[in-house]
């Protein structure tokens, strides 16, 4: 059992894309001088030690102190009961993969990043495919307790920044019961709070709002608005996503779009025009950010005995990203890259 509350579409959509993923956690800090290579999501402060055996995100450090680090424990404590238990499956507390105590790509500043599981997309560039299952070998459980006391811990490099916390994945929205207390949480002491989301929400309640109420700003991931070639690209249809993305406009949420330019799939001019037209009158959305499609987690496939299928496709040269800036641009629109 996924752990999921689900209606009867989506859990035969899940049964059939679900994969079980058994990774092993490490149980001794790692020494990133030692033989391996290292593989940044994009950012080289997310650090990936790669072998034939295993991949994993983080270093387990016992403790938590005022010095910056790269990466920090998750080491649960005495589980704390959740104020609100919400739907049946959640129990006060979050399913973790990793913590990145210094992201700098999550989000405006320095972030404190969680990396949760669970994710019904199936994209085919994904490189965090060691997310998908929401229960694995290596996730941990966390209360909101447990991971306020990591973030109070490096509040003063967060704030310095203009940075905050970002709850990814995954795909949060999976786990929004938690998502909403420990944003609630954070903004008690006056935290930045950041949903880095695929919009795949399931319910559309009082806890999704209240979990918005106390969110800061969305990024919020458009893969692709052409229907087909989105299910091509990943596995499922766009209505969730687009419908989320409506939503966030009719509440005037501060969002930012994430777009992945894939060669082949998502670099057109026709898909660009689309994406313009899609979010020009959403007066909500602050700006576009361009993201190079790049081949640095395609080893997690093999490790998690999937094959990845766009071995071959590199990443877009800068005229594709600049002339997909212009489009955007045309609509009214900020893009960063």
């Amino acid at each position: 059992s996924s752990g999921l509350t689900l209606n009867q579409d989506d859990r035969k959509q899940y049964n059939r894309a679900i994969t079980k993923t058994r990774l092993p956690i490490p149980k001794q800090p790692i020494n990133f001088s030692q033989q391996g290579t290292q593989c940044p999501r994009i950012n080289p402060i997310r650090r990936t030690l790669c072998n034939t055996k295993t991949s994993f995100q983080t270093t387990p450090i016992s403790g938590t102190s005022d010095t910056m680090q790269t990466s920090i424990a998750i080491n649960p404590e005495t589980p704390a009961p959740a104020k609100d238990l919400g739907h049946r499956h959640y129990n006060g507390k979050g399913i973790v993969h990793s913590v990145e105590s210094c992201g700098a790509v999550d989000g405006p500043g320095l972030r404190y990043v969680l990396f949760l599981q669970g994710c019904l997309m199936r994209c085919l560039y994904c490189h965090n495919r060691d997310t998908w299952d929401l229960h694995t070998e290596q996730a941990q459980e966390m209360t909101v307790p447990e991971v306020m006391k990591q973030v109070m811990s490096y509040r003063h490099y967060l704030r310095a920044t203009g940075g905050g916390v970002t709850a990814t994945g995954g795909e949060p929205l999976l786990q929004y019961e938690f998502v909403r207390d420990w944003f609630t949480a954070c903004q008690e002491h006056d935290i930045h709070t950041c949903l880095d989301s695929n919009g795949y929400a399931l319910h559309y309640d009082s806890i999704l709002d209240d979990l918005l109420d106390h969110t800061n700003l969305v990024m919020l991931d458009l893969k692709q608005i052409d229907p087909e070639i989105h299910k091509v690209l990943v596995g499922i249809p766009n209505t969730k996503t687009l419908k989320f993305a409506h939503y966030l406009a009719e509440r005037k949420q501060p969002a930012r779009v994430r777009y992945v330019v894939v060669p082949g799939y998502t670099d057109d001019d026709r898909s660009a025009h689309l994406l313009g037209e899609f979010i020009a009158d959403m007066d909500n959305v602050e700006m576009v950010e361009l993201l190079p499609y790049h081949e640095l987690g395609a080893h997690k496939w093999a490790l998690c005995g999937d094959t990845y299928k766009l071995t071959g496709v590199h990443p877009p040269p800068k005229e594709t990203i600049l002339k997909i800036k212009s489009i955007l641009e045309s609509y009214g629109k900020n893009i960063i890259y």
